[in-house]
């Protein structure tokens, strides 16, 4: 469901796969952060140990809220500088539209650095043994694996000026002039590959196509440290109710985009996943806790949510639909390593909004998408069994990723060896193999109609958009070729074509400048 502009967080953030915190009030712990490897160290972690008590003491300002790291892969130090790639692939639906791009590391890297990986060591002990185990005696610890990409959707400079890692942490963590967001719904084009793989590390299946509703309520309109999270079966029964007391701590990795097989093709970058470990505190609750009761206001926690049987409509509650802060929905099949303490989900996202009668219409859809839970966080996982368990992970799902139906002169052919020597895979890839990219595999629905587009029609429209010399529209300069007004119509007509069936934001604006470009190169044309 579309979310409200008027959250006293952030409007351009999703509660749950994408937080992202950011205030002035953690500006000098991002400061301290940044300066952790200089010589102070101990002063430092004595100030550090300080805030976090300080922290517990205050109702008001929140570390765990404020605590959001990324790290880059290959970096050698915080004096690398990043360049701003633009990025049309999948997005969260508040980004639909805007202007995104991708961090890229472009100095004084090299393949075996490992200043990233320790400086996230340190940050992760710091955050998971000083302070989320303290309270385990009365909460319960979540710990995911996601797998996506980490994309800039605020930048308040030119996105081909290089930045340097520092001042790029610097102003993340300020979160004014630059915001970040993870796009969790990322899905691979051949689930089979990554099912065989895992098969063969002894994973099994343990459950097949389970459906899980979560839906969250406000006990108070927009007031998020009263939002509790349903979670709901496909009978609607309610398995648990949780609330969180703060957002996720996020450790986003960022990966090496140069490894990346699509660059050649259309600088999708469809192909990398960088990933995610979250750490949550969560608060279990009864069906019968007062709070709860409270929250539902008299609705039986089983009719929170229904299906209209006639029109195979989902609805909410009409005593609760100005309370709903998020809904969505998942399809998944799960595997396990007895041996270890990991599930792999494998399988769909929906995400829904509410019309006005409170029928929830899909609002997003995201297919072949994979996340890892860690069953036992009683004992809490070691920083470096995480991290290789998301390295691994993370490229088994790039080498899992087709090429797109590109036009591929010849075979090309990659072999991929897991630093495990458990699986290698080879590819082959010629003309004649139709193949989908992952911009395909998410789906958005129009909030006016009941039409669909992809990311990639939304890539489309954007580029066009974006696009500065109205020449470069319909022709390649960068073909020695020469355009008669034959050949300028025919190109014409088929951008226009694509232009007219897509549902994308802002096509018909897209049109308009086509015809422009069209009238221009034609006007040209006579004149030559």
């Amino acid at each position: 469901m579309s979310l409200d502009d008027d959250d006293n967080h952030d409007a351009n953030v999703l509660p749950f796969a994408d937080c992202e915190i950011a205030t002035d009030v953690h500006l000098d712990r991002a400061i301290s952060q940044l300066s952790k490897h200089n010589k102070n160290t101990k002063t430092r972690q004595k100030s550090r140990k300080r805030r976090f008590n300080d922290t517990n003491n205050d109702k008001d300002i929140n570390l765990y809220n404020a605590l959001s790291c990324i790290y880059f892969e290959n970096a050698e130090e915080e004096n690398n500088f990043l360049k701003f790639i633009p990025y049309t692939g999948p997005s969260n639906t508040l980004h639909l539209g805007q202007h995104l791009y991708l961090p890229q590391l472009i100095s004084n890297t090299t393949n075996d650095s490992k200043f990233s990986f320790q400086r996230f060591i340190q940050d992760y002990d710091q955050t998971a043994i000083t302070f989320l185990t303290s309270s385990l005696d009365t909460m319960s610890l979540s710990i995911y694996l996601r797998f996506g990409i980490s994309y800039i959707t605020k930048i308040d400079r030119t996105s081909d000026e290089s930045m340097s890692l520092r001042d790029f942490t610097i102003l993340r963590t300020r979160g004014k002039k630059l915001k970040t967001s993870f796009y969790t719904c990322k899905g691979v084009t051949s689930p089979k590959r990554l099912l065989t793989t895992i098969t063969k590390l002894n994973y099994h299946q343990i459950s097949s196509n389970t459906y899980s509703y979560e839906i969250q309520l406000y006990a108070m309109k927009n007031n998020l440290n009263s939002i509790l999270h349903f979670q709901y079966d496909e009978q609607f029964h309610c398995r648990f109710i949780h609330s969180r007391p703060d957002h996720p701590v996020n450790f986003d990795f960022i990966r090496n985009k140069t490894s990346s097989i699509f660059r050649s093709i259309d600088d999708s970058y469809s192909d990398i996943f960088d990933f995610r470990i979250q750490l949550s505190r969560i608060k279990h609750l009864s069906k019968t806790d007062p709070i709860v009761l409270d929250i539902l206001r008299g609705v039986p926690i089983d009719q929170v949510l229904f299906l209209d049987t006639s029109t195979q409509v989902l609805h909410v509650s009409s005593k609760l639909q100005k309370f709903v802060k998020y809904l969505k929905c998942t399809r998944s099949s799960s595997y396990q390593n007895f041996d270890d303490q990991f599930v792999i989900n494998i399988g769909t996202y929906e995400e829904f909004q509410l019309n006005r009668q409170g029928q929830c219409e899909p609002l997003m859809k995201s297919s072949n998408i994979m996340t890892i839970e860690l069953l036992d966080v009683k004992t809490i996982p070691s920083g470096k069994k995480l991290y290789d368990t998301g390295m691994w992970f993370s490229t088994l799902c790039q080498t899992c990723v087709d090429l797109p139906t590109a036009t591929i002169e010849k075979d090309y052919n990659k072999s991929f060896k897991w630093f495990s020597s458990i699986f290698v895979w080879g590819k082959k890839y010629n003309q004649s193999i139709k193949q989908m990219s992952v911009n395909q595999l998410t789906t958005y629905k129009t909030q006016q109609s009941t039409q669909s587009y992809t990311s990639e029609e939304l890539a489309f429209v954007k580029k066009i958009l974006r696009e500065e010399n109205l020449r470069n529209i319909l022709l390649n300069t960068n073909e020695e070729k020469s355009y008669d007004r034959k050949d300028i119509e025919q190109i014409f007509e088929n951008i226009m074509k694509r232009l007219k069936t897509s549902a994308a934001p802002s096509a018909n604006e897209a049109m308009k400048k086509v015809e422009r470009a069209y009238r221009l190169v034609c006007k040209e044309l006579i004149e030559s």
